[in-house]
């Protein structure tokens, strides 16, 4: 017995094909979806240093009036900047007027950084102290290893050492104003 060809027959098999690829794509876009959930949802939490307690704005010192212009200034040239005078930098040393006082082996210290390496520390202290040496004169870079479990390994770069809480504050406001974060913490 030959079989002869039936259109109808060609039109459902091709109907069914394409329904079986529909429902594999469906179950893989919804497998790679699952995916991306589970990835973004399981993800380690990266650590938090919490803030000091107490007020994180300071009030800013009074302005000082400008001097006075000699009658006769000559008058002053302006040309378009150059590579080499179009440098400014963002955020200047803190005033060198009030200096917080360092000692040599005090209870607090002023936490700047926390690094995961501690190879990192010597090259971030480097950076700390060429952005405001005035300020880092006489301090030491004190490191601690502070292990947060899963979150891993951490390097505290602190600069130290203070003999007071107040003293810590106005070192990390100085920092502050330079932009850096800067936490007071006990040793």
């Amino acid at each position: 017995m030959s079989r002869s060809y039936d259109p109808r027959m060609h039109a459902y098999d091709e109907q069914s094909r394409h329904a079986g690829m529909l429902y594999v794509l469906m179950v893989v876009i919804a497998v790679a979806f699952g995916g991306f959930l589970w990835q973004l949802y399981s993800a380690p939490e990266t650590p938090r240093i919490p803030a000091p307690a107490g007020p994180y704005k300071i009030e800013p010192p009074p302005a000082q009036p400008a001097a006075p212009q000699p009658a006769e200034a000559p008058p002053v040239e302006t040309a378009a900047p150059t590579s080499e005078t179009s440098i400014v930098e963002l955020n200047p040393a803190p005033d060198v007027a009030a200096l917080p006082n360092l000692v040599s082996s005090g209870p607090y210290v002023a936490q700047l950084a926390a690094l995961q390496s501690e190879a990192a520390t010597e090259n971030a202290w480097r950076r700390f102290v060429a952005r405001a040496p005035d300020l880092f004169a006489g301090a030491e870079m004190d490191v601690e290893r502070a292990d947060l479990g899963a979150r891993g390994v951490y390097y505290r770069v602190r600069a130290g050492y203070f003999a007071d809480r107040e003293e810590a504050t106005l070192f990390c406001d100085r920092i502050r104003q330079m932009g850096q974060d800067c936490i007071v913490a006990a040793r």
